[in-house]
């Protein structure tokens, strides 16, 4: 993993979604790169942001979750840069919810265009019967998290609205108000 990131205006975005999946019996990603994956977010200060319902507390917690058949990784690179996840759950249909985390070395850069291009890729992903696989993908953020909300909103997401006591704060002890966005292709 490379920690420098380049930007030119000149040349074209270069951003590109690797699942963490097994291909021909191997993970694309070892345990200890998954594990480290988290490393960076607790070293940029977002994981009480990001797991805010308390259960992920480790770098074993978050790959643990990530085996989970209930849950979908995909690594965001830039060029050749790991920049960032999505990571998908609750799949009902051809929907899902869709959370995402950058890492700190572009958070000043091309931030909502990797964004862009990462998250369309997802949404425009085709099954093994060339089946769009997704529909919709869905957003619930804490309403507290503007900053987060209004990237979002930068990337193409439309907010549906707040929802009441829709997540839980482990931090607080209590329920806490969600705004529900969604990206639809």
């Amino acid at each position: 993993m490379s920690s420098s990131i380049s930007s030119s205006t000149s040349l074209p975005l270069k951003v590109a979604v690797c699942p963490y999946c097994e291909r021909d019996g191997l993970r694309t990603f070892r345990d200890t790169e998954v594990m480290a994956f988290y490393d960076r977010m607790a070293m940029d200060g977002t994981v009480n942001i990001i797991f805010h319902a308390g259960d992920i507390r480790s770098s074993k917690d978050f790959l643990k979750r990530m085996k989970n058949p209930g849950a979908a990784l995909y690594v965001v690179f830039y060029g050749e840069d790991i920049v960032g996840l999505i990571w998908l759950t609750h799949f009902e249909g051809k929907s899902c919810r869709v959370h995402f985390t950058s890492f700190s070395e572009v958070w000043n850069e091309d931030t909502v265009s990797i964004g862009k291009a990462a998250i369309r890729q997802i949404l425009y992903m085709y099954d093994d019967n060339n089946d769009y696989v997704f529909d919709v993908l869905l957003g619930l953020i804490p309403s507290r998290n503007m900053r987060a909300v209004k990237w979002l909103k930068k990337m193409g997401l439309k907010e549906v609205g707040e929802i009441p006591n829709a997540l839980w704060d482990a931090e607080e002890g209590e329920s806490i108000p969600g705004t529900l966005l969604h990206l639809t292709r």
